[in-house]
């Protein structure tokens, strides 16, 4: 008698395999879980257009095998994970791929579970759509909730400052630019960066002032998708350090632009110094009148408004004391 091979083992091959070989013609990098796999069986790193290694990761859970195909409806297949490891993938770090694989018919079926678990619409099952083909996606497409569209990195951090002033909305009611967002929304000592609506309504409309625009500013779809251009650039240029899945959150499932405080990274801080270094050259040879503190880039303030809670403090201390109460009554 001889020891036999455990009999889902070339079912379970054939799925990672094949996940391996799409990563592979994408020209990402797919790395294997040797050790220690608890639901994770790989993760793939992103490689840009010029094929350098980003860092920019996803983690992948791949099921193999007939019998995760049995639940499904008109337009996708549904899978139910337990209690645990609903947990354990909605706080996983990464954004989590669950790929379906058929080894019948030698296709692969995927969705950002993670995301769905996180978002506004999470049911019981998550739902891999049956047009969201492995082998037939993109890189970008893949990595959309790390927040990674397919443009360009800047290197030169002069160039990142003239295409934030020249990135600037066509709507004339709407002069804002990608940097008038930058420089308006630093806080916490020029460290970080809040976002929000407020902050462009506010610099379109203080910039419409300087003008003899005889109407006021004005919102639409573009604007909106302008606006939203913005977070994506920050973190294709590596400025800021944002949950974009958070983001997709409230731009897909609430339709509402997303609302952030967000730390920047080191090469944002060094953007900031450089606007600096900038604007005190311009000073230096007289393009910039020197009016002595007020800075381009300079920390700004923000806090909740008292109004929108100041009514709820007693109920909040009532809450507090009857859930005390309830407590003590029950022991």
């Amino acid at each position: 008698m001889l020891p036999q091979s455990p009999r889902n083992y070339q079912t379970e091959r054939l799925g990672v395999n094949a996940v391996a070989v799409a990563v592979a013609r994408l020209g990402l990098i797919w790395r294997e879980t040797p050790t220690g796999d608890v639901g994770i069986d790989g993760q793939i790193e992103y490689v840009d257009a010029a094929g350098h290694a980003t860092g920019r990761l996803l983690s992948v859970q791949v099921k193999s095998g007939i019998s995760y195909f049995a639940n499904e409806t008109e337009d996708a297949f549904l899978f139910y994970f337990d209690a645990k490891h609903r947990r354990y993938i909605e706080q996983h770090p990464l954004p989590v791929l669950l790929i379906l694989h058929n080894p019948d018919t030698d296709i692969s079926y995927w969705a950002d579970v993670r995301q769905q678990l996180r978002g506004e619409r999470a049911g019981a099952a998550v739902r891999l759509p049956k047009h969201s083909i492995f082998q037939t996606a993109t890189a970008p497409t893949l990595f959309e909730t790390d927040g990674i569209d397919g443009s360009g990195f800047i290197d030169d951090l002069n160039e990142v400052c003239a295409t934030m002033i020249a990135t600037r909305s066509a709507n004339a009611s709407f002069p804002v630019s990608h940097f008038d967002l930058f420089a308006h929304g630093l806080t916490n000592i020029a460290r970080s960066i809040y976002y929000g609506m407020d902050v462009p309504l506010m610099v379109a409309e203080a910039n419409l002032a300087r003008t003899d625009y005889e109407f006021g500013f004005g919102v639409g779809e573009d604007e909106h998708l302008f606006l939203f251009g913005f977070v994506r650039f920050l973190i294709a240029q590596n400025l800021a350090r944002i949950d974009f899945g958070d983001c997709l959150i409230d731009w897909i499932d609430r339709e509402k632009q997303p609302h952030f405080v967000a730390p920047l990274t080191a090469r944002g801080r060094d953007l900031v110094r450089h606007i600096r270094d900038q604007e005190l050259a311009l000073v230096e040879n007289g393009a910039l009148p020197d009016i002595g503190t007020t800075m381009v880039v300079r920390e700004a303030f923000f806090e909740m408004v008292p109004n929108s809670f100041s009514t709820r403090l007693p109920r909040i201390q009532e809450f507090q004391a009857a859930m005390v109460q309830q407590a003590g009554a029950a022991r």
